[in-house]
């Protein structure tokens, strides 16, 4: 028996030993059970305790594989499950999830999904053909149709017989136990919110095998690998503790190439500091065209039984692998003569279409799996199997069962101890004790709730503004006891920033500098959002871009300006405002979605550093309740504890949300109407001139002499003159390409401001949920408890030795469930 049989047989025994010992006290008192309290936490706990018991009835271990662009995900997924059912392309057309699930009757379900633009449903008797093309198709349609808008990513799932599966011997895997393969799409195909939370809870609960491109391994192109390996872990929530890395295309090496040990020693240690892992990562050199041609040319079926696999098939697929894997064979069997000529006998009988029979595959699958790293890479399988197993599929299984056996546990504790009350002083005593600590938890609570929402609004009104007051902040978050959780989320929220800034602002401002094309443009934004939000700004750009040649520079504005009564002109003007608003709207819809995408991405982050914040205050209200027992009433009945245990199992079950949309982009494009007096034309008109003459004249009568005087005289003269009028122009007023980024990057700030807000909001939420939780629980065992003091005062009263007894036999039954329990957790919690 294997050691991973041995603990799945332990852990049901324990499961079921639990069910039974809990059955054992119910049937053995059901009065006790009778209690609504009581009776509420046992059907709490059948529930989730059922639910565990079918879990681990059928259990699945999960492999999910990621990988960074062109690394051959698909081509390694079909060399493992031994059939051709992953779509291969050559570019990046991968979409959606796509699990494959062992089965011996061959299935195909496509979910529905809102407004798909493919077909949707379920087949049986699908060849492996038939369920490659259908998938296939379903992917290239749902590519062809996010170009166009936002869709739901479709998730497909195959059933079909698996290798691992039915060759349990390669995973090490007990009978009985499901596998099924999960074939995630690349990060550049996953660009919104939804279709990412998705992938994550399929990643969160999968062993993790992650595809990396040799050709990308080299010292000019190994940065970049390396950061997109980060953000796909990341963003993808692959879990580190649970993960295998290939090198895959190591065929591709050249002969100046560095040794490839030593290329895999130098990227061990880079990916262990950029993943920040405890350790050295297995990275395992792979041929993974080499292995898939091999294997599913043999079929899904165990090395040691015949071959189902067809001639035909098997045929073609050992004329690919002599076609394509020459250089590998060749390599390979350079130092064996007697080997090199059996492969060229074999690729001779292929030639020929001469059936290649089973012993014969045998041998090719066996130096394809020594050669191909594929029996390194199911050794290395076996034993993370081994390590892993517990952790990926029988503690999750298990953890309500805990919490919610816990919570019943205590609740029974309560009316155990109430019983061990022998008179009826102390069951007043008792009773006035429940009282005050109810009187003084709630007055507390109340205190407790103000004082945390003060504290945090002081700490988030501080991060809000200038980067030199988050010292400040920090001192006072140390000051009131917060770990650094705020800082945490500060962190992922500004590297949100950076990324909006540099991924869609910076690439659209020097697209209009460089006057780049629209499509390069649109390539460039289509890796790193949807495809038809890509579309829409280089549409929009195109046409804003062609139209800003006629606009002159003023300041940081793009100005022109017609007349009011040019009706092309104005005309124009509204054309180049509609398309400058439409870019304007396409970038602010892109910059949420990234937005979104990216908080997505960093959810579990900001998650983690949340339920880290809101553990100080609702540890501070246990504290509260803490003094409400300790230092202000003794109680013999241990209602702090129950509580808690009644808090746990609520809280498990409301944890946070991501918020929705951050960011509002301010629009500085400005219209006006002038008027200005302008010269319209010219006129004839005849003007009155004067002008002076002299003229002589006699003076005197007896000695007259001749003297000069001015005369003025007037005249006609025709003129030209100037003709003005009021004339109404219109102007607009577009930003500068600099000056568009600036109101882009204020929008992204003045989103980040309103995300604190959103965050306060959140946190406070959180806050209120734990409290009102915490008040519930303390009333829920604080009646218990009156009930069961109530009932004792009868017991005192009656038949009180006999009673007496009856507790101290259900004690012991109890304990001995709670011991049971104890050792399941324990059992299952060791690796």
């Amino acid at each position: 028996m294997s050691l991973i049989e041995s603990k799945l047989n332990n852990t049901r025994n324990l499961l079921q030993e639990l069910g039974n010992s809990v059955s054992s006290l119910v049937n053995s008192s059901p009065d006790v059970f009778a209690d609504s309290g009581i009776q509420s936490c046992l059907q709490d706990f059948l529930t989730v305790y059922q639910e565990a018991v079918q879990r681990l009835e059928n259990p699945s271990f999960r492999i999910a594989t990621l990988g960074t662009t062109s690394s051959g995900k698909s081509t390694i997924v079909n060399a493992l499950i031994g059939r051709k059912i992953a779509p291969i392309e050559a570019g990046e057309m991968s979409g959606g999830v796509l699990t494959i699930k062992h089965s011996q009757e061959q299935r195909l379900m496509i979910a529905e999904t809102e407004d798909a633009a493919w077909e949707a449903g379920e087949w049986t008797g699908l060849s492996d053909e038939d369920l490659y093309q259908r998938i296939s198709t379903v992917m290239h349609s749902y590519h062809a149709a996010r170009k166009k808008r936002e869709y739901v990513a479709p998730q497909i799932t195959a059933h079909v017989p698996l290798l691992p599966a039915c060759d349990a011997s390669l995973l090490g895997l007990p009978n009985g136990i499901g596998v099924e393969l999960i074939d995630l799409p690349g990060l550049k195909s996953v660009q919104d919110r939804a279709n990412l939370a998705t992938i994550q809870k399929q990643v969160n609960k999968a062993f993790s095998l992650v595809a990396l491109d040799y050709m990308q391994v080299d010292d000019e192109h190994r940065k970049r690998l390396l950061e997109e390996l980060k953000k796909v872990v990341e963003y993808l929530q692959g879990r580190t503790d649970s993960m295998i890395f290939i090198l895959n295309r190591v065929d591709n090496r050249g002969t100046d190439d560095l040794p490839l040990s030593e290329r895999i020693d130098k990227l061990r240690k880079e990916i262990k500091e950029v993943l920040s892992l405890p350790e050295l990562p297995d990275v395992l050199p792979f041929n993974a065209r080499l292995l898939y041609y091999a294997q599913c040319a043999w079929g899904s079926g165990a090395f040691n039984e015949p071959s189902v696999m067809s001639q035909e098939i098997r045929l073609k697929l050992l004329k690919a692998m002599f076609q394509d894997c020459a250089g590998v064979i060749k390599l390979n069997t350079k130092e064996n003569r007697d080997l090199k000529n059996w492969f060229r006998d074999i690729e001779d009988r292929v030639e020929d279409n001469e059936a290649i029979d089973d012993e014969t595959m045998r041998q090719i699958l066996h130096y394809s799996l020594e050669w191909s790293g594929g029996r390194e890479l199911w050794d290395r399988f076996r034993v993370r199997v081994q390590e892993s197993f517990a952790e990926l599929v029988i503690l999750p299984a298990l953890l309500e069962v805990f919490d919610n056996y816990d919570a019943l546990a205590q609740s029974l504790d309560i009316l155990i101890q109430t019983r061990k009350i022998n008179n009826q002083e102390q069951v007043k005593q008792e009773r006035d004790n429940i009282a005050k600590i109810r009187q003084d938890f709630h007055k507390n609570i109340k205190i407790c709730k103000k004082e945390f929402h003060g504290d945090i609004k002081a700490i988030i009104e501080l991060l809000k503004i200038a980067p030199k007051d988050h010292i400040e902040a920090k001192k006072i978050a140390n000051t009131k006891g917060f770990d650094d959780s705020f800082f945490r989320i500060f962190g992922a929220v500004n590297e949100v920033e950076g990324d909006l800034t540099t991924s869609l602002i910076v690439p659209v401002r020097d697209a209009f500098k460089n006057n780049q094309g629209a499509f390069e443009l649109r390539d460039k934004l289509g890796e790193i959002t949807l495809p038809s939000l890509a579309e829409d700004i280089s549409k929009a750009y195109d046409n804003v871009s062609r139209r800003l040649s006629k606009f002159s520079p003023k300041s940081e504005y793009l100005v022109k300006r017609v007349r009011a009564d040019d009706n092309h002109g104005t005309k124009e003007i509204e054309h180049d405002e509609r398309y400058t608003l439409l870019l304007y709207h396409s970038m602010r819809k892109a910059i949420s979605k990234r937005a979104e995408f990216l908080l997505q991405g960093k959810a579990q982050k900001i998650e983690q550093a949340l339920q880290s914040l809101v553990e100080k205050p609702s540890n501070e209200l246990v504290k509260k309740l803490k003094v409400c027992l300790s230092e202000e009433v003794f109680s013999s009945i241990n209602i702090e504890q129950a509580a808690i245990s009644n808090l746990r199992k609520k809280l498990a079950q409301n944890l946070p949300t991501l918020p929705e949309k951050f960011f509002e982009l301010p629009e500085a494009i400005e219209k006006k109407r002038i008027t200005e007096k302008e010269e319209v034309g010219k006129e004839e008109v005849n003007e009155t001139r004067r002008k002076t003459e002299y003229e002589n004249y006699r003076d005197g009568s007896c000695f007259s002499s001749t003297k000069t005087r001015p005369v003025t005289r007037e005249y006609q003269e025709a003129v030209t003159r100037n003709i003005y009028e009021d004339i109404e122009y219109v102007e607009l007023f577009l930003p500068s390409p600099d000056l568009m980024a600036k109101q882009w990057s204020s929008g992204i700030e003045k989103g980040k401001k309103r995300l604190w807000d959103i965050l306060f909001e959140w946190i406070s939420k959180r806050l209120d949920d734990v409290s009102s939780n915490f008040e519930e629980s303390v009333d829920e065992i604080t009646n218990l408890a009156e009930r069961a003091l109530q009932q004792q005062s009868s017991i005192i009263e009656g038949n009180f030795e006999q009673e007496k007894q009856f507790w101290r036999d259900f004690e012991v039954k109890k304990d001995h469930a709670t011991a049971v329990c104890q050792n399941l957790e324990k059992d299952c919690r060791q690796s």
